[in-house]
């Protein structure tokens, strides 16, 4: 179940992060920013499924590179860590974003490889802004399952819509990770946090390149332009 969970709140977010150029021309509706760039992640996996299956440093690209605009990670750090995100100096927010970015890498790397067939209905109306925040509403439709409600939070920062927080039939990614990060800060302190992190991330890239090698491979290749 929890692996389930995690390779559908993947595939919904990196369906959220994906299409650069697209985002920015749909960005006055956070609805449509969803429903178009949804469309695009699913020709990325169509053109690239085999090679999908086999590049680990392409996954991480894609993750990486389309990923990290797109999301407010300050945003998203400080709302997993609640209080100890106000206790922490400058430099273990630091710490924590990089770690905490390159686990979020791997679970949207492994969501993108393992994602089937999927569909996404849009909400029938633009959602309310407050504030310059948005709740865009949406069903995740997947063959021979039940739809499951998938909700974006969303802020609108320097003139862009952000993701920040994703629920999945009420499970906020949020939560799920403060949880967890919650009990480690409890016994070991941020920083105890962030050298298990930094262990999690280093044990599951042994098998590939190391971190440092991957990303500079992954970041000398271009992705393939997306048509429009």
């Amino acid at each position: 179940m929890k692996r389930l969970f995690v390779r559908i709140l993947g595939g919904c977010l990196v369906a959220c992060l994906l299409g650069v150029s697209t985002l920015r021309a749909a960005d006055d509706d956070p609805r449509q920013v969803i429903e178009t760039i949804s469309q695009r992640l699913q020709q990325v996996l169509e053109q690239n499924r085999e090679r999908l299956k086999n590049d680990t440093a392409f996954l991480y690209r894609l993750a990486d590179e389309i990923f990290l605009p797109h999301v407010d990670m300050s945003r998203v750090s400080s709302l997993v860590l609640g209080r100890s995100w106000r206790k922490a100096t400058p430099a273990q927010k630091d710490a924590f974003i990089l770690e905490f970015k390159h686990l979020l890498i791997r679970t949207y790397a492994t969501a993108i490889r393992e994602l089937g067939d999927w569909e996404i209905r849009m909400q029938a109306q633009r959602p309310r802004t407050v504030k310059g925040r948005a709740l865009v509403q949406t069903h995740v439709l997947r063959p021979g399952a039940q739809p499951l409600a998938v909700d974006y939070q969303m802020h609108r920062s320097k003139g862009r819509w952000l993701a920040y927080d994703v629920k999945i039939e009420s499970i906020s990614l949020v939560t799920n990770y403060r949880s967890s990060f919650k009990r480690l800060i409890r016994q070991k302190g941020i920083d105890g946090l962030i050298e298990e992190l930094a262990a999690l991330n280093d044990a599951k890239e042994s098998g590939q390149s190391s971190r440092v090698a991957a990303s500079t491979e992954y970041r000398q290749e271009q992705i393939s332009p997306i048509p429009d």
